[in-house]
């Protein structure tokens, strides 16, 4: 997979193949989208069994800013993207440098599949508080990095400090997702790939019958 150049965006968005899947201000990277977005489809529903059979859209949009290179709005079934020329350029990098070592089609691909697992989470889990941040981005952070190919993966993890003890629950905690989201990612996958059956796991954290929040006083 590589991304293209974007050009002209065609006025109204492009619908892809798989019938529940549409693409706006894409250009000539909508197909690319599109095959991105079926495959995410379904490692989602490999690992962790998360359900995401219903229309979404997805949507560029040079304004996210680059703090931002993907966001999921709940309820709309709406995901925006930086426009994949930002990816090709590395300047989306400097948002998450965590991921600076991995190729820039890969990246781009993995931050489809983060978004993804938000929006199947989003009539899924079940949560008893106000937000469950750290399973969402638990689920939604182990996916993207889980079906990355191998030697991207790699790079990743060789990028970040290297732990080599079991990471504990206690240690996937709002304040290292918000400061330190490249070593949440890394110990959220760490974790994940730990368990007995890691994408069983997943998929409960992602119903909400395994809780890693706490309620917030």
């Amino acid at each position: 997979m590589a991304l293209l150049p974007t050009g002209p965006a065609p006025a109204e968005p492009v619908a892809c193949p798989d019938g529940r899947t549409s693409v706006e201000g894409a250009g000539a990277t909508a197909p690319v989208i599109c095959d991105i977005v079926a495959a995410g489809r379904r490692e989602i529903a490999q690992c962790g069994g998360l359900d995401l059979s219903r229309p979404i859209e997805i949507a560029i949009n040079p304004d996210l800013g680059l703090h931002c290179v993907g966001q999921y709005h709940c309820g709309e079934n709406r995901i925006e993207l930086l426009p994949p020329d930002t990816y090709l350029e590395g300047t989306a990098m400097s948002a998450n440098s965590a991921f600076a070592t991995i190729a820039p089609d890969a990246y781009f691909a993995s931050i489809i599949r983060h978004e993804l697992a938000h929006a199947a989470m989003d009539t899924m889990m079940d949560c008893p508080f106000e937000h469950c941040l750290v399973g969402q981005e638990y689920v939604a952070y182990t996916l993207q990095i889980e079906f990355l190919p191998g030697p991207e993966r790699d790079a990743f993890l060789a990028g970040l400090p290297e732990v080599t003890r079991p990471v504990s629950r206690d240690e996937l905690t709002p304040m290292t997702l918000f400061m330190a989201p490249g070593i949440f990612a890394q110990k959220a996958w760490l974790h994940f790939s730990a368990r007995p059956d890691p994408c069983g796991f997943l998929g409960q954290v992602a119903r909400g019958t395994v809780l890693l929040d706490q309620d917030r006083f």
